[in-house]
Formats: C-alpha cells, structure tokens, sequence
C-alpha cells in the first residue's frame, strides 16, 4: 500500500510511503526498490561534487550523541538564509532508514551515502558508519537474523525489481553467499527461523504469476518449494517453537487474510477467513506460538492491532484503540514487548506494551516524545540495549535519521548530511483541508516558502499508488523549490490509504476520474485563497500520480502552467496487459477488469490526448515492470505528432523511478529547469 526519478526523487525524500502500493517485504525494513522506487537522497555535502571515497578513510565525525527534546539542528550558528544552494547540494542530501539491531550492539541500516542505497552497520553513536553491501544496483530490503549475526540482503539489477537473496556474514570476514539467485524470479519477501539456521520466502519461481512458499535451509543450501499459494503472499513471521509460518495472502490491497502454515504437518489454514472485503496482514506469533498479532480493519474500517488465538479465531481480541490507523509493530526478542506506530493524519508515532507469553497487554512501554513528525520502524535491541529499541525519525525539515531510545533517554545515531544547509532554513507543512466537488473534505499539506507575501508559483504534487499516502517526510526537492519562492501543496485526494477504508475506496473502479476532479479542485483552491494565481500553477506525479497528471491537464487544459510525470499509466489496457503477470491481478482489483476494456479506455490518457495544451516533461526507467516504457513511448509519439511541447527522457539502467544519483540528478535538474521556463520564467544558477 502501502510496500526516484522525480518518482524517485519524491518516493522517499518527498514521502515515507513508496509512490506505488507495494507491501513491506520485511518487518521493520521499507523496500527501497519501490514503489515508489527507491529513495532519493544522495550523498556527500555542498556543490562540489560527490565523494566517492571509502568510507573507512574518511575523517571520523564528532559524537553523534543527542538526547534533547528538539530534532532541529542548530550547530551552524545562526541561520543566513538568504543565501541559495545549488540542485546538487539539495539531491546529496543524505538518509538512514530501516534500522535493525545487532548482537553486538549496534544498529545495520539503509543509506545513501554512496550512489546506490546500501546497507551500512554503525557500532555505537559516535562510530563512523562502516559500508557493509557493495551491489552495482544497492539493496532493495534486508532482514538481521534473530541471533544478529547474519543478513539476508535483496538485490536486483537496473530496477527489474526481480529481487535476489545474499547472505552476507559479517562475522566471517564480511562473506558474501548467493542463495536464491534468478533473473528470471522475483523473491517477494523473506522471514528467519528463530533459531537463524533457515528462513522462509515466497517466490514466483514456479509460474511467474503466483508467489509460493518455500523454506531454505542453510546447512543443506537449497531451496524447497514447500507449497504452492495462488497470488500475491508475504511471509510475515516464524513462530517460537519454528513449526507455524505466518502468511498474508492479498486477493487486493483492501482485502487480504492472514494463513498459517504448520512445517511439520504440511497444511495451510485460514486464520482471518471472513466475508467481504476486509484486510488482515502482517501476522506475528506471541511467545508460546498459541496467538497471533495481527494487523486488521474488520471493525469500523480502522486498522488497529487484534491478537487472534490459533484454537479459536473467532474468540479475537483488540489490542489497540487509537483514533489513528496502525500501520506497523515489532516485537522484541523473547516476544514480551511490542512497539506499533500510528498513523495520525500522516504524521507518525510509536506506542507500545508489554505482554505476557500468550500475547495479553500488561503495562504501557516507555516511548520516545518527539515533535509531531514521522517517528516510525520500532527495532528492539540486543543485549544491554534489549530493554531499549532503535527507531527513525524524519520531518518536513528533517531529514531521515537512526536514533536509538531507552528509558529515560533518546540518543540520534546516525547525523545524515544535510549538504552545509542550517536546517533552520527549511519551509515547514501546514495540514489544511478542502472542499472537493462533492463537498468531500481532503487532507493536504501546504508548503509555503519562508518569507514570502502573497501570490507565489506552487507545484502540485500528486502521489502515486493508488493505495498510497503523502506524508510529511524530508523532501529536499520541495525544499529546493521552496528556498527558490515556489509553494508546494500535496493533496491526499479520495483512494489514500491512511484515513479508514471508506476513504481508501472511494476512487475504485469506476469512481477512478472523482480523485482527478479532488487534484484539480485543490488547484483550484490554492488560486482562490490567494497562494497562487492563474498562469503560475505546474503539476508534478509519478506512477498513478503520473496518471493524474495527464488526466489532470486533460480535464482542465487552462489550470496548468507546466506538468511532469514519471513511469505513468497512459493507456489502462495496454498496462494491465504488460504489466509483470505477478502484479496483474492486484491491479485489475483497484481499475477495473481487462474484461472491460470499455471502461478501462474511458479513463486513459491515450483516449483524450486531443485535450493536451500544457507543456509536459516526461521520465521513464527502460526496464519498469510495473509500468512498461510503451506507456511513454506511445504518448509522448502521439504528442509529437500533434506539435504539443513535450520533453522526454529514458533511463536505460533504471525500472519503476531512479535509483542511481546520477540518474537522479539529471532527472532533477531538468525537472527544475522545465518549471523554471514555464512558471518563473528565469534561469537556474
């Protein structure tokens, strides 16, 4: 729903969430190979250039150490924001994100210090982060084993999205293993035996289409299919006792059903089967492996935590009341902790209790207070840590960091570079809402640049999935803009996830072109009180967000000054039936049947490309599985033929957005440079 071209660039920088609705491979670990493509930050600091030096040579940084309330960085003095940085100071801006604890203490995490994300291990706050994966396309997700000492890494190659698995032992001079290695497979997702010795992954190794359960065991280093599972599932746990597996099978993003696979007597059970359309996922077992923590919206429509009894499903019970969605939780080691985070209005916060070994809540577990921002992926530590867990926290003026928190102190691990730019210099978000055309309120948030009076040029973001949600995260695009005048507003129109399932299925099937009119009523809102005006308007997506763009400019030719999309659906039809064949499925179930052909021409770009006016800036990544290439290739002809201003721009070693951050930097300065043309008017220094 959940799970950077200027898809990539605003897949993690813009939004914690992937721009497309993929799920979570691994607890606690964000696939950077997203959806939304993977993240956007780069690395090194100021205009110079990269630094592609090892890291272990590099100068060891002062202590990392913080433990105060406030986040925003104040350790350049006072700020002199009048003075403005380049595009490639802003898009080597760094993050850490997907912490995960180690046995001896430290923390492995996820960053883009160099030019692919890798994974990096940190031994203590004031350590210097040593670089762990060395991949040519970096790590897609990863998972610690629950001893800590070992990690299975997902990598794949130009953003084919066909994960393979490593095992990377770093005790054992950092060796490399290949496991589960086929181009022509995609590894879905990856969970450890308790005991470290084997995991569990579901692959589309036997068909392409459906991903089944195997086990490999690592003495024996083979893969076993163990049982064939129609669709798309997700492992999610390994009990205790290492004789259930927990699955999450998804018949679509708003209906899915927890299974359990019993190892010794090779059968498969139901444990949230139900009637309607009701989601069940992420299912984990307590510490005597009689009950399962799972995450659901059968009452209300609200994701909460439920804790169901294997004996008994139906005797279930709520575990959370909370007003937002839950959208995560960790357990730490012997399973008598649990930390979830809650998804208030898109901002994050972690809560959590204790528990008993059958999974009963005794007292609330002390949690880091931090300002209202995305405190979020709970990992709980081993050792003398293990009373503590590691978290990550980013904001609109933050970007991601690794901290670590233990009663009664938090303590920032990582300090990812911010390029020499005083934080106190960033735009913050304003949550508005607004009427649609239907009188339906919209959640969005407004960035408006610091120190700026009256009308100003604004981009609207749209983004993408359609099971997706803007959050308020550290984009340093938005933040480039805004340092340039511009205003940026980033509209959670009907179909987000985030606010309930009424509101998630509100834009299904045939009511898709109601989230376009929420975009371009949002536009129109911006112009009506007083933050921009006509003439000064551009609109910016990616994936479905790219869809929006075009239908966007199609529905209303005169509201938009400039647009750009990256890896768009262009043509329902032509997409559903080249998508990759494990994706269909789950696809059909949010648009439409390819069976309605019909309807599915009705809402596609392709079939209103007359009604293009606006000039439009187009990426695409030549190896996309979710989106092929034809899409652009097919508009972007028909534009040219029409004499419509079109620019466009295929990366051959990238799929779903860009990963690499020289892809990245060439997608984004000609990002700035087409809405510098169009909407200012001026040059890009």
């Amino acid at each position: 729903m959940k799970h950077q071209s200027l898809i990539a660039l605003i897949a993690y920088a813009l939004s914690s969430s992937p721009l497309l609705a993929e799920r979570k491979h691994v607890r606690g670990t964000v696939p950077l190979a997203t959806p939304p493509s993977a993240p956007v930050e780069g690395s090194g600091g100021g205009s110079q250039g990269l630094d592609y030096r090892p890291l272990e040579k590099n100068p060891a940084p002062p202590s990392l150490e913080r433990s105060v309330d406030s986040v925003l960085p104040s350790d350049l003095g006072k700020a002199n924001c009048d003075q403005k940085h380049s595009i490639e100071t802003f898009v080597q801006i760094a993050f850490a994100t997907g912490p995960q604890s180690s046995a001896k203490g430290g923390v492995y995490f996820l960053s883009d210090l160099r030019e692919v994300p890798q994974v990096f291990y940190l031994k203590s706050p004031g350590a210097w982060p040593e670089q762990m994966s060395f991949f040519p396309d970096g790590v897609a997700y990863f998972q610690v084993s629950p001893d800590g000492e070992k990690l299975l890494l997902a990598t794949h190659v130009g953003g084919d999205e066909q994960y393979d698995i490593y095992l990377l032992e770093p005790a054992k001079n950092h060796k490399l293993t290949p496991l589960v290695v086929d181009r022509q497979k995609r590894v879905e997702s990856v969970a450890w035996s308790p005991s470290s010795t084997w995991f569990a992954f579901t692959s589309n190794a036997r068909n392409k289409t459906d991903m089944d359960l195997y086990l490999y065991d690592l003495k024996k280093g083979q893969p076993v299919l163990v049982r064939e599972l129609p669709g798309q599932n997700s492992v999610t746990d390994i009990a205790p006792n290492e004789s259930l597996i927990a699955i999450t099978n998804f018949r679509s993003i708003a209906e899915s059903d927890v299974l359990i696979y019993n190892v010794r007597a090779s059968t498969l059970a139901n444990l949230t089967k139900h009637d309607g359309e009701i989601s069940n996922e992420e299912g984990r077992f307590t510490a005597d492996s009689k009950n399962v923590f799972l995450i659901s919206d059968m009452d209300k429509g609200l994701r909460q935590l439920y804790s169901v009894p294997l004996s008994g499903p139906t005797k279930r019970r709520l575990m959370t009341s909370e007003k937002g969605e839950i959208e995560e939780f960790a357990f730490d080691d012997p399973r008598t902790q649990i930390a979830f985070v809650v998804n208030e209005e898109g901002y994050a916060r972690i809560d959590g209790y204790l528990l008993d070994v059958t999974g009963r809540k005794g007292r609330s577990l002390s949690v880091p207070k931090m300002p209202k921002s995305l405190v979020k992926s709970p990992s709980f530590g081993f050792g003398k840590s293990k009373k503590g867990f590691f978290f990550t926290h980013a904001s609109s003026v933050n970007n991601s960091d690794v901290w670590f928190w233990q009663y009664p102190k938090k303590t920032q691990w990582t300090q990812s570079t911010r390029g020499l730019i005083n934080a106190e210099c960033f735009s913050r978000e304003k949550l508005v809402h607004y009427p649609s055309f239907d009188k339906l309120n919209i959640p969005a948030f407004l960035y408006y640049p610091t120190g700026a009076q009256g009308p100003v040029p604004f981009i609207v973001y749209i983004h993408g999935g359609p099971e997706s949600q803007f959050r308020p995260s550290f984009s340093k695009i938005f933040q480039y803009f805004l340092e340039r005048g511009y205003g940026v507003f980033a509209p959670n129109v009907r179909g987000s996830i985030g606010y309930g399932r009424h509101f998630s299925e509100l834009d299904n099937y045939k009511k898709r072109m109601d989230s376009v009119k929420d975009a371009n009523e949002g536009a129109r809102w911006l112009i009506a009180n007083r933050y921009t005006k006509a003439g000064s308007l551009a609109i910016l997506g990616g994936s479905y967000g790219g869809f929006m763009v075009l239908r966007s400019i199609e529905e209303e030719p005169e509201l938009f000054a400039a647009a750009s999309e990256s890896v768009g659906i262009t043509n329902f039809v032509t997409f559903l039936k080249n998508t990759k064949p494990y994706r269909r499925a789950l696809r059909e179930a949010e648009y439409g049947p390819l069976s309605d052909e019909e309807f599915l021409k009705s809402i596609s770009p392709m079939t209103y490309i007359e009604k293009i006016k606006t000039p439009l800036l187009i990426f695409h990544g030549a190896n996309d599985p979710r989106v092929p290439v034809a899409e652009s290739d097919q508009i972007v002809a028909e534009l040219k033929r029409r004499d419509v201003p079109v620019e466009f721009k295929i990366f051959e070693d990238e799929g779903h957005g860009n990963h690499k951050l020289h892809n990245i930097m060439e997608q984004t300065r000609q990002t700035v440079y087409f809405f510098e043309k169009y909407l200012k008017k001026t040059e890009v220094p």
